[in-house]
């Protein structure tokens, strides 16, 4: 396994990373959640290789990495500014940048910051905008059944977001779309951690998971889509909850092309792990040269 290490940015943050292979070439692993450590994708250090570095990495907040005291500073953009920073920091000069979920908005960030200082853009398992985060939300919802639906509404109406039978509904009507063909529960998935502070702050400061009124709550990153010119691939689940959004994606960055699994929802990666690593390796051969 990968020995967990620390980089340090300016003004003294420290991130802490996992890292295999050489490189020149990098590709930087930005996780999801929000708040979400990087363990569920550490299947991505198998690409590794003399010319490949893989890095993966803790965002501000998450596991032991470097935390701001106050929750209005996890935004997407600031997300983006640490991706720059540890970028410099590794002395990354060909960066290949994978966001998975809410990674994905932090990438499609970077791509509009920092232009010119991507090679590549991977894109799996997200979307382009908070409304389509809150549009996925309504599509679960509205596959419910009647009893669960009516089961939220009214634990959302006496505000029992933290109660444990709110958590346990919410998990149930998110599963057909997040670990759908998941029988039993992988080892990256369970070393996973959520970091609360940082998903309330950026998804739902009361932890309402249909709200979407955080510090994401008006981010908008599919006016990026026609300015992104490097070559980009869009990955998605056949019955993920962001297919939709991926799609539209794929259409309107002119260099990207998409890959649907057929078996999988959201965690593609850990249900089709063999085609989705396939996908990934194949794209990298393709823009590094081999």
């Amino acid at each position: 396994m990968a020995r967990v290490r620390r980089v340090t940015v300016s003004g003294g943050r420290s991130f802490e990373y996992v890292s295999q292979g050489k490189g020149p070439a990098t590709l930087l692993v930005h996780p999801g959640g929000p708040g979400g450590t990087y363990h569920y994708l550490r299947a991505l250090l198998k690409l590794a290789s003399t010319n490949l570095r893989v890095v993966l990495f803790n965002p501000r907040g998450v596991g032991h990495s470097w935390a701001p005291k106050r929750p209005s500073e996890y935004t997407i953009p600031n997300l983006a500014e640490d991706v720059e920073a540890i970028r410099r920091a590794l002395k990354i000069e060909e960066l290949h940048l994978l966001g998975y979920e809410a990674g994905g908005f932090v990438a499609l960030e970077y791509a509009h910051r920092y232009p010119h200082s991507l090679t590549s853009l991977l894109l799996c398992g997200t979307a382009g905008s908070a409304e389509e985060v809150r549009a996925a939300n309504r599509l679960m919802y509205a596959c419910a059944s009647p009893r669960q639906r009516a089961r939220i509404r009214a634990l959302t109406r006496s505000k029992h977001f933290d109660s444990p039978e709110y958590q346990a509904l919410a998990d149930a009507i998110r599963t057909p779309f997040y670990t759908r063909f998941l029988k039993t529960v992988p080892r990256d998935l369970k070393a996973t951690k959520i970091n609360q502070t940082v998903f309330r702050a950026m998804l739902s400061p009361e932890g309402d998971l249909y709200a979407v009124d955080g510090t994401i709550a008006n981010w908008d990153g599919r006016k990026y889509y026609s300015k992104i010119e490097v070559p980009c691939v869009v990955v998605a689940g056949r019955y993920d909850y962001f297919l939709a959004p991926s799609v539209v994606m794929a259409e309107r960055i002119e260099p990207a092309h998409l890959r649907v699994l057929a078996q999988s929802s959201h965690l593609a990666i850990l249900e089709q792990p063999r085609e989705f690593l396939a996908i990934i390796r194949e794209f990298l051969e393709d823009v590094t040269g081999g």
